[in-house]
């Protein structure tokens, strides 16, 4: 049984001034871990700085791009809206408040 190494949460860079322009996430399996061949990769292209484009990769054993299975480019004001609007769910302040408390 092949088990591929632990990718977490990755920046994707671009020459030439080597500058952030993709963050890639791991997906989650059934149970809870980091999926083995599927990640997420929300990408900002420097040329349309108005969009993001978030895609849904599947991967080789070696944590290679293999397939782009979708791929949804929308509005950059669209999710500053939403992250604008959101707040925290009564589960979240709870996890927080205790990951807080474990802290001290």
């Amino acid at each position: 049984m092949h088990n591929p190494p632990i990718r977490g949460i990755r920046f994707g860079f671009s020459a030439p001034d080597d500058q952030v322009v993709s963050l890639n996430v791991p997906a989650e399996s059934d149970d809870g871990l980091e999926h083995p061949h599927y990640s997420f990769d929300i990408e900002y292209d420097p040329e349309h700085p108005d969009r993001v484009t978030l895609r849904l990769l599947e991967l080789d054993q070696d944590a290679f791009i293999r397939t782009i299975w979708k791929s949804i480019s929308f509005p950059v004001a669209l999710l500053s809206d939403l992250i604008g609007k959101r707040t925290a769910t009564p589960e979240e302040v709870a996890e927080w408040q205790t990951a807080s408390d474990e802290d001290e």
